[in-house]
């Protein structure tokens, strides 16, 4: 797992783990098709670790897509989860985060992955949650600049 960052966020994108990669990338040639938004996972959690053996450990779930911020309650960090499914073969991915006025507050850098075929693939972001507003935030995760767009809802208490 690679994990990019600034002050305000953290991209993680998950890279290939089969037998006949170097780095991480692929060299044999693959065929190629992208990930779908249906079939693909969206969650928002407090933390994503990952395990050995190929594990995750998603930690601080919210059930549903609003998140209350509460007086005296700290949410340390929150992650936005995505677990693409379908595609196959190289990809650029990347991820833009857009605020409740339609600004892109965050935007990672492109990283070349490899889409294993029948497996799911993470893309993650990290935000810090005192940069929160109350209204509706846009996520956006691109492979090859075909967006996979959630929505979530920021209240307050």
């Amino acid at each position: 797992m690679k994990v990019f960052g600034t002050a305000s966020a953290q991209i993680v994108l998950r890279t290939c783990r089969c037998s006949c990669c170097i780095g991480g990338y692929c060299e044999q040639v693959m065929k190629k098709s992208l990930p779908k938004s249906d079939g693909s996972s969206f969650l928002l959690c407090e933390d994503v670790r990952e395990e050995v053996n190929n594990k995750l450990s998603i930690i601080g779930v919210f059930p549903n897509d609003d998140i209350v911020l509460q007086k005296d309650i700290l949410i340390p960090s929150l992650m936005a989860v995505l677990l693409a499914r379908g595609g196959e073969g190289p990809c650029e991915a990347r991820i833009s985060f857009t605020d409740p006025r339609g600004q892109t507050v965050i935007e990672s850098p492109k990283q070349t992955v490899v889409l294993e075929k029948n497996k799911a693939h993470l893309a993650a972001i990290r935000v810090f949650v005192p940069e929160l507003t109350a209204g509706q935030y846009t996520i956006k995760f691109f492979f090859d600049d075909v967006p996979i767009e959630r929505t979530f809802e920021v209240k307050k208490a």
